[in-house]
């Protein structure tokens, strides 16, 4: 694209040429600019035009980029509205010249300045170098400038960044006091203007910036990112002495953020979430982020910041695409609260495998392997996942299953949505019950012959070479239990709508545990068990291979029986007589030798992350029918 003509230079480009040009407009008009972001590139047939976030093409004829060309021109020195309403002398040129105009308004590359803006020294007017990135960045130019130049902002606190901070301020037309003093609660300089706030740190090799907060939850915010922080760095690194390059950037993003808040204009972190790398991003959820810069490269990262986020509304995605962003901010590297959960250097078949910390995930994919994973261990962190009951641990469900004594029991789970956490935990407590109630046995020819179930089984029982065998029970509504057993003990259990699907996700639990034990990661005892109601990948029906059929993509279609199934369990449970309530999810805060891991174990963080991300919890309580007639027959009484 040429360069920006002035004001004077720009002709009439939408009109006939006229024997006389056009006055330079006044100061008080309004024109149309091309924003300056915005590049150009011919084509074989047309033009390609690229913006910020969005770009378009026109096709048509060599001829075009000459047309874009004094399009482009004009266009940059700005246009009154009633110029660029005028009609072209040629047809052909006036329709050319409104499809380029109709596409640089879609695209938002086109935006209205006052005339004379960055080009006159004038006292209403910002600097060119202001005015140049307000005239790419923001709606109405304008406007964002009178709010700017009208704004106080206080920067308080001493050092580089507070330097750094105020300098970017000033050089954005705002008005600014240092308050050398600050809050001598905090080692961080703030930077408010009204009820906008950040708070920004730079350590020796590690700065950072909170999300734009009200100044108290601002503060707050600082405290908790550098306890975050020092997880890694340690907190003896406060007292080092900081590079100034690290404290430049930290100071000018802490500025940035607080004149886009002024200006009215997209906070920093919400663009670089639209544009990774330059490339528009995946759909999916915003969450308040934190900037962290590091050296040795200098970098600069957003990284989600889940305390300052919301609860979302009920119905966050929970396809395995979604659920792998929100797990992304679950367990960011830097910010996250639980560990990430990846492959390492687990072998992947025949299942995939996943560490969270110490909690192993295993599926029939990488993805649905993370998502277990993660899951797993949060509910270490929390105290759930094992039913408990007034019996002892064999009656609570926690080795063997139910036992005799056993009045009453409780279980929870958390699931990416509410109905794979309810699936969950209705699992959970069907297998710490079911010897209680009357089942029948599922002969061996009812799941033998389907395809995901024989290719478990053969992992387990030929390459792993487990002496196992396989008790399936039909439960009272037509649901399976199955339990993958030695002479040892049980290694896994499952429940589902089929006999097939409860014993392919049994033989799948224990084949992951085997093959991790294989690897050398140290498993805890006890019988593993999977479910059907987590979310799993399938290709589009038009992606599909020819020679496919479903069971290439197992256990894709198992989550189409869920409702049928709680339907199910929940009518077994209650069957003859017994109650099933749902119970609050009371998380019990694990030890961090149980967990693992050294991130922040506070049990109300954890619930708060989970809540943020989409996720959700569910507790049952079942009470057999002696007990719930007791029950009844004392509130008689």
């Amino acid at each position: 694209m040429s360069p920006r003509p002035s004001t004077a230079e720009a002709g009439p480009v939408v009109t006939a040429p006229a024997e006389a040009g056009p006055a330079a407009p006044s100061v008080a008009e309004t024109v149309v600019r091309l924003r300056p972001v915005v590049f150009a590139t011919p084509t074989a047939t047309g033009v390609h035009v690229r913006g910020w976030s969005s770009s378009f093409t026109v096709s048509g004829g060599a001829g075009l980029w000459k047309v874009w060309q004094v399009l482009a021109r004009h266009l940059a020195g700005g246009l009154t509205p009633q110029r660029l309403a005028q009609p072209a002398g040629r047809p052909e040129v006036d329709r050319v010249i409104r499809l380029l105009l109709d596409q640089l308004r879609e695209h938002d590359m086109l935006v209205e300045v006052p005339a004379g803006w960055g080009d006159l020294e004038e006292p209403d007017l910002p600097p060119a170098d202001l005015a140049r990135w307000l005239e790419s960045v923001a709606a109405d130019p304008a406007a964002a400038w009178q709010r700017l130049r009208s704004t106080t902002v206080t920067v308080a606190g001493t050092g580089p960044v507070a330097t750094s901070a105020a300098r970017t301020l000033t050089g954005a037309g705002l008005t600014v006091t240092v308050d050398p003093v600050g809050d001598a609660t905090t080692q961080d300089t703030v930077v408010w203007a009204g009820d906008a706030a950040v708070a920004a740190r730079c350590l020796p090799e590690i700065g950072y910036v909170t999300p734009v907060a009200p100044p108290e939850q601002a503060l707050a915010h600082g405290a908790a990112v550098a306890a975050r922080l020092s997880r890694e760095t340690g907190p003896a690194l406060a007292d080092a002495s900081v590079t100034p390059a690290l404290a430049a950037l930290i100071g000018a993003a802490a500025a940035h953020r607080i004149v886009c808040a002024v200006a009215g204009l997209p906070d920093p972190a919400e663009e670089a979430a639209t544009l990774p790398g330059g490339e528009p991003a995946a759909p999916g959820p915003y969450y308040p982020s934190v900037l962290v810069a590091r050296l040795d490269p200098v970098r600069a990262t957003y990284h989600p910041w889940l305390p300052a986020a919301r609860v979302p509304l009920p119905g966050a995605p929970s396809d395995i695409d979604a659920v792998g962003l929100r797990l992304e901010a679950l367990s960011d590297p830097e910010l996250g609260v639980l560990p990430p959960a990846v492959p390492g250097d687990l072998p992947q078949l025949p299942a995939m495998l996943a560490l969270a910390g110490p909690a192993l995930g295993v599926a029939a994919t990488a993805d649905a392997a993370r998502v277990d994973a993660t899951l797993r261990y949060a509910e270490t962190v929390l105290g759930l996942g094992v039913p408990h009951g007034d019996g002892d641990a064999r009656d609570a469900g926690a080795e063997n299953g139910a036992g005799s004594a056993a009045h009453w029991t409780e279980t929870a789970a958390i699931g990416v949505d509410a109905r794979h956490a309810s699936g969950a935990a209705l699992r959970r407590l069907m297998h710490a019950v079911h010897p209680r109630l009357d089942t029948d046995p599922v002969p061996e020819a009812e799941w033998a012959g389907e395809p995901a179930a024989r290719r478990w089984w053969k992992a387990l029982t030929l390459r792993f070479a487990v002496p196992a065998r396989v008790v399936a029970r039909r439960l009272p509504a037509g649901a399976v239990h199955a339990e993958i057993v030695t002479d040892a003990g049980p290694l896994a259990w499952a429940v589902e709508a089929t006999a097939a699907d409860a014993v392919a996700m049994a033989a799948l639990a224990a084949t992951g545990v085997a093959q991790a034990r294989a690897a050398g990661v140290e498993v805890p005892a006890g019988p593993a068990s999977l479910t059907g109601a987590a979310p799993t990948w399938r290709p589009a029906d038009q992606h599909l291979a020819p020679w496919t059929d479903d069971s290439w993509y197992w256990p894709a279609g198992v989550i189409d029986n869920e409702e049928r199934l709680q339907t199910a369990l929940r009518a077994a449970l209650t069957a003859n007589g017994a109650t099933l309530t749902v119970r609050p999810v009371v998380p019990v805060a694990a030890s961090p030798a149980d967990a693992g891991h050294e991130a922040d174990l506070n049990a109300d963080s954890v619930v708060h992350a989970l809540a943020v991300t989409g996720f959700a919890s569910q507790g049952f309580r079942w009470t057999d029918s002696a007990t719930a007639d007791s029950a009844t027959a004392s509130r008689g009484a």
